[in-house]
């Protein structure tokens, strides 16, 4: 089944990516995320669950510096 993008309609393939988030006025970057990548535009698109961990280390790093 090929997945389409919601943005151009183009086919996304899976891929693994790296990218940064801003947070609390930092950047944290991870690497060899699996990531679904429109062909057509290039968007990036991460699941919930990924999104949802990817959050959680980010507090928990900065929190576990801050106590």
């Amino acid at each position: 089944m090929n997945k389409k993008c919601p943005i151009c309609d183009g086919r996304l393939i899976d891929e693994k990516i790296s990218k940064t988030f801003k947070r609390y006025g930092k950047e944290f970057t991870y690497h060899n995320i699996k990531a679904e990548v429109c062909q057509s535009c290039g968007d990036k698109f991460l699941d919930g669950p990924t999104i949802t961990n990817i959050e959680r280390e980010i507090r928990e790093k900065v929190f576990e510096k801050a106590a």
